[in-house]
């Protein structure tokens, strides 16, 4: 069993290694026994985790953005889920977080990967959101993660950082009266619960209807599905119009009646061929 893990460390902390995510570098692996890079200075003492590392209280907010960029590559590039992600399975060491124990981390057809990714996403916004930094909540993070329409860029990330940055900012600085800030807040945290325990769909298969969903996302609503930015679905290119029963029922007639025509045309043709091979038999 402990073989085991060594190998699936092994094969996870390569990909963390190859695509550039701060990580111990994986060295050698004989039998049970797994040799990497130390990663702590000179006199032999390990980079502090996460929680227990002395960091100024300005420097979270860049961690922060640094972790779910992390994520996101790790999700997109690596093709894994973490598992077990939260400040005890990160080191710090000059503003840079070191991601380590992926033994555990699976693969995007594990049954559980998209729960995992939620349990994670929310260990780590839970522990940034007490350090004072302004972070998504965990159904957005988690659209930041998985959604494919933002592209592996670099540039493209960053950009998508930067509008969530403003969107942050602005929500902050928006005046609201007392009332309606509680009425926010306590909206937000039953999204975040309900969130939390709600099904997310892996594949078509355990969508519950999908053609509703599809109607919906026709119309130019669906902002609501869970699964929109995991499968890529967008609302922004919607029909101008949403053709009504009536148009329907008559385009289905059109279609029947061509149908009916291309048959008759059909069956003309085959007595056709049927009177040329009756006279070329009779001339033979």
């Amino acid at each position: 069993m402990v073989k085991l893990w060594a190998e699936k460390e092994m094969k996870n902390l390569k990909r963390l290694w190859q695509v550039g995510i701060p990580c111990p570098e994986p060295l050698v692996l004989r039998l049970h026994v797994l040799v990497m890079s130390f990663l702590g200075d000179k006199n032999g003492w390990a980079y502090p985790r996460l929680k227990d590392a002395v960091i100024n209280s300005d420097k979270y907010p860049e961690l922060y953005y640094q972790l779910i960029k992390n994520m996101r590559t790790m999700y997109h590039k690596c093709r894994l889920v973490h598992a077990d992600l939260s400040e005890y399975n990160l080191l710090y060491h000059l503003r840079v977080l070191y991601i380590i124990d992926v033994s555990q981390s699976v693969e995007h057809d594990h049954p559980h990967a998209l729960e995992f990714l939620r349990k994670d996403i929310s260990n780590v916004t839970g522990y940034f959101k007490r350090k004072g930094v302004r972070v998504m909540s965990i159904r957005e993070l988690f659209d930041f993660i998985t959604d494919i329409n933002i592209g592996l860029d670099d540039e493209q990330v960053e950009a998508e950082l930067d509008k969530i940055q403003e969107r942050l900012a602005s929500q902050k600085e928006l005046s609201i009266t007392l009332n309606e800030d509680i009425d926010k807040m306590s909206k937000d945290l039953v999204d975040e619960e309900v969130f939390k325990k709600a099904f997310i769909p892996r594949t078509l298969d355990d969508v519950f209807d999908v053609e509703r969903d599809t109607l919906k996302v026709s119309k130019g609503e669906g902002e609501d599905l869970i699964y929109r930015k995991l499968t890529g679905l967008s609302i922004d290119d919607k029909p101008e119009k949403i053709p009504s029963e009536n148009e329907v029922m008559a385009n289905s007639e059109n279609i029947s009646s061509i149908s009916t025509k291309d048959d008759e045309s059909e069956e003309d043709d085959q007595d056709e061929e049927k009177e040329i091979s009756n006279d070329s038999m009779f001339k033979e």
